[in-house]
């Protein structure tokens, strides 16, 4: 055996090319084989092959023998072939090793000798646009059709290309029956959206179909994919293995129709935002419904754009504004496309609204400007301008101070009339509300009233304050909120750490309370201003719970950071109160402290 595998090479190096047949129809397919005798190393050069013909398929082998002591080597490349366009053709010299082969001629002749006559030809494909002059950036339809007489042994579709465009494939592909000159199709019909993205002349290269169909007469022998309960199976085109199978059948390539459409261009309306649709609507939702504002309570709005004849990522993002006296705190944006026969989509944007401040908050109007694809004009989807009245928190007065209220009151009340203000003995005793002599109002009697009334008081001070423990109980009544302020602070201490922000802001709240009960704060933006200097370093800490709660979806919190930003400064405000000094006399009116 090592004699004779040492001896000499049984043949000359050699590579030559040769086709099973010298004429095919145009939407047949032949099979080339390549053959290496002797040394020749490496693969084949195929790039000539790609100008007239298309490589479907393609193997290789080795095969080598003994004969009379002589060792020969051959290797083949098989492959299938589909001719690009009819006429003669040829197989150019294909190059391996510095070797080249022959050429080879081949005639393509039309798929059918009545090829214009689809109605006689056993399968084929057929390509279809609902617009053939889209704007730029308008999603159309595209469709394909499978027309066959036979139900195949094996098919693939490919894909449709176009450049310049994007396709998307919609739904499941639909069968149905249809009968042309006579015979009776069924009919495979798939669907693209197509959005072309620039203007000009738009090609949509048609997918091409291979298919095995049966020999004449051979209906009643059974594949391996025979028993398909649905046209090319359950999943029209989908996941069907290649086309290998060389016992009985024919196998054929066929290929609809490119499409070319003209895309228009966007007409110059000056505005930002281009929508060609064929309706768009807008709609806003309130959680609760109907709402209720009042001062630190959040409200969420939720706005939806709604449109026809286009996709989610076409729709723009909804800009709510945002409104004076109040936080807004936005969700990113949700697409959806809707299923159905024709693109539907729509955008939902939520939005958590807390009113900063009670009386009348303003909601700006929302626009979408879009094109009506329909009419061939511009048109604007509004919500129109909303105004609201937003009530105090619980425990905040709902009426203006006196001196607003005096301030608004007219100067003077015509001749005869009483004002609504007027103390009750002008309305009950009949005196003229035009008399301006200080004699007829019971000033000085009020004055009396306020003086021994502030008498009063100082006795009552004097007297407290001679007894024993006077000042421990001032002391006393002075601490008492400083050990609310203690217990609030111990309690953001522990929703920081345990990382719960909604606990954690009314923790603060309650601290804020108890720093100013005679005038609780209304949120935390309203505790950072009136820490002053200090508060304003803590606004982003405040801010952040504020967010963390209200903002929908939540949002990332560090609580124990905000603890160790907040707590200086409570301590701080905590000191700088017990520093104050103790006023000897309680004021008559109270005020604010701090």
């Amino acid at each position: 055996m090592l004699l004779l595998l040492v001896g000499p090479a049984g043949a000359a190096d050699d590579f030559s090319a040769e086709l099973d047949r010298t004429q095919v129809r145009a939407n047949e397919t032949l099979t080339l084989r390549l053959r290496a005798e002797g040394r020749l190393a490496g693969e084949p050069d195929l790039t000539p092959l790609n100008q007239d013909f298309e490589i479907l398929d393609q193997s290789s082998g080795t095969r080598m023998s003994i004969i009379n002591g002589a060792v020969s080597q051959t290797r083949e490349w098989t492959l299938e072939l589909a001719p690009r366009r009819g006429g003669r053709l040829q197989v150019p010299p294909l190059a391996l090793g510095g070797k080249q082969s022959s050429p080879v001629a081949v005639e393509v002749l039309p798929a059918d000798q009545a090829a214009a006559d689809t109605g006689s030809k056993p399968i084929f494909v057929e390509t279809r646009v609902e617009n053939a002059t889209p704007y730029v950036q308008q999603s159309f339809v595209y469709r394909i059709r499978v027309l066959y007489r036979e139900q195949p042994r094996r098919a693939v579709l490919s894909e449709p290309q176009a450049e310049g465009a994007t396709l998307e494939r919609q739904g499941e592909d639909q069968s149905s029956s249809e009968t042309i000159q006579g015979q009776r199709y069924t009919v495979i019909e798939r669907r693209y959206l197509v959005v072309p993205q620039r203007s000009g002349p738009l090609t949509i290269a048609s997918p091409r179909l291979e298919a095995l169909l049966p020999e004449s007469r051979s209906a009643g022998r059974r594949g391996p994919f025979a028993d398909f309960n649905d046209p090319f199976g359950n999943a029209p085109f989908q996941d069907l293995p290649d086309l290998f199978d060389r016992g009985s059948g024919r196998r054929v390539i066929e290929r609809g129709q490119d499409l070319t459409v003209q895309v228009r261009p966007q007409p110059n309306v000056g505005t930002a935002t281009w929508l060609p649709a064929e309706s768009v609507q807008l709609s806003e939702e309130w959680t609760p419904s109907p709402p209720r504002f009042r001062v630190g309570e959040p409200v969420t709005r939720t706005l939806v754009i709604t449109a026809r004849g286009v996709t989610a990522a076409q729709l723009p993002t909804l800009d709510p504004g945002t409104p004076e006296g109040a936080k807004v705190y936005p969700e990113p944006p949700k697409g959806e496309d809707l299923p159905g026969t024709a693109p539907t989509a729509l955008k939902t944007l939520k939005i958590a609204l807390v009113p900063s401040r009670a009386g009348e908050l303003i909601l700006p109007e929302v626009r979408v400007p879009w094109w009506d694809t329909t009419a061939d004009q511009e048109r604007v989807a509004v919500i129109p301008l909303r105004r609201v009245q937003v009530e105090p928190a619980p425990g905040e007065p709902a009426s203006p101070p006196p001196e607003t209220a005096a301030a608004n009151r007219p100067a003077a009340s015509a001749p005869n009339q009483v004002s609504a203000d007027a103390p009750p003995a002008a309305r009950d005793t009949g005196v003229d509300s035009s008399a301006t002599d200080s004699t007829k109002v019971p000033w000085p009697w009020l004055t009396l009233l306020f003086a021994l009334a502030w008498l009063a008081t100082l006795s009552w001070n004097l007297l407290r304050r001679s007894g024993r423990g006077g000042t421990g109980q001032v002391t006393a009544a002075r601490m008492k909120p400083q050990r609310g302020e203690a217990a609030a602070r111990t309690r953001v201490r522990r929703a920081c750490t345990a990382a719960d922000p909604r606990a954690a802001r009314a923790a603060l709240l309650d601290w804020g309370l108890a720093r100013w009960p005679h005038d609780p704060p209304r949120g935390l933006g309203d505790i950072g201003t009136r820490l002053g200097p200090a508060g304003s370093a803590t606004a982003d800490v405040l801010e952040h719970i504020d967010r963390a709660v209200y903002a929908p979806g939540g949002a990332a919190w560090d609580g124990a950071a905000a603890w160790r930003a907040l707590e200086p400064t409570l301590r701080m405000a905590e000191h700088q109160r017990r520093a104050l000094p103790v006023d000897p006399l309680p004021h008559l009116y109270p005020r604010p402290e701090g």
